[in-house]
């Protein structure tokens, strides 16, 4: 029985994808980090499907989403609640990521609970600065929560070093701040994966 011959002319689109493939598995530049189950821990999905995590102290729960890099800083977007009937305070200048090589201090905290910047309008894209430095570079700012109301935080911290970088699998904790005090979660670093198996 004859072999069959093969135009490799129609391979070429075949391989260049594994390629490209290939090219996506190494270093990776970032993912979600993944709570980790612990008492008092609620683990849940943010309105984006990322994994989170909710706390909760009296009347205040704050859900918490972050993320990881390897080649900057690190993020979370903390969604703050307050379904009693006295005002909180939240004092972000408490917040924190602890990780592979030292601490993620906060750079900034803004209040993104209005801002959309995929509306056509101008009047929602600006987001509300919440954290502000001295002269000596010590942070300061506290977010007031109303009876009632929900606020959006997004967070940017800095790198854990300048000479280690966050890799996959990596635990990293959060020093998150609430009403009463901070509480600690922790967090694995996570890659999410690009192929379909």
């Amino acid at each position: 029985m004859p072999l069959a011959v093969v135009d490799r002319r129609h391979h070429r689109p075949a391989a260049l994808l594994a390629l490209l493939l290939l090219a996506a598995c190494g270093r990776s530049t970032g993912g979600p980090l993944e709570p980790v189950a612990a008492p008092g821990l609620l683990l849940s999905q943010d309105a984006d499907g990322q994994p989170a995590a909710t706390v909760r102290t009296g009347s205040v729960s704050a859900q918490v989403s972050a993320r990881w890099s390897d080649t900057g800083e690190q993020s979370a977007i903390l969604v703050y609640t307050n379904r009693g009937t006295a005002p909180a305070r939240i004092d972000l200048s408490r917040l924190a990521m602890t990780g592979p090589a030292g601490e993620a201090v906060v750079l900034s905290a803004a209040d993104v609970t209005d801002t959309d910047l995929l509306d056509t309008r101008t009047d929602n894209d600006d987001a509300r600065p919440l954290l502000h430095r001295d002269a000596r570079g010590t942070a300061s700012g506290v977010l007031a929560l109303p009876p009632g109301t929900e606020r959006r935080v997004d967070a940017q911290f800095s790198p854990f070093s300048n000479t280690v970088a966050a890799r996959d699998g990596d635990a990293v904790t959060l020093r998150l701040p609430m009403a009463d005090g901070a509480r600690a979660i922790r967090f694995i670093a996570r890659t999410p994966s690009l192929l379909p198996f």
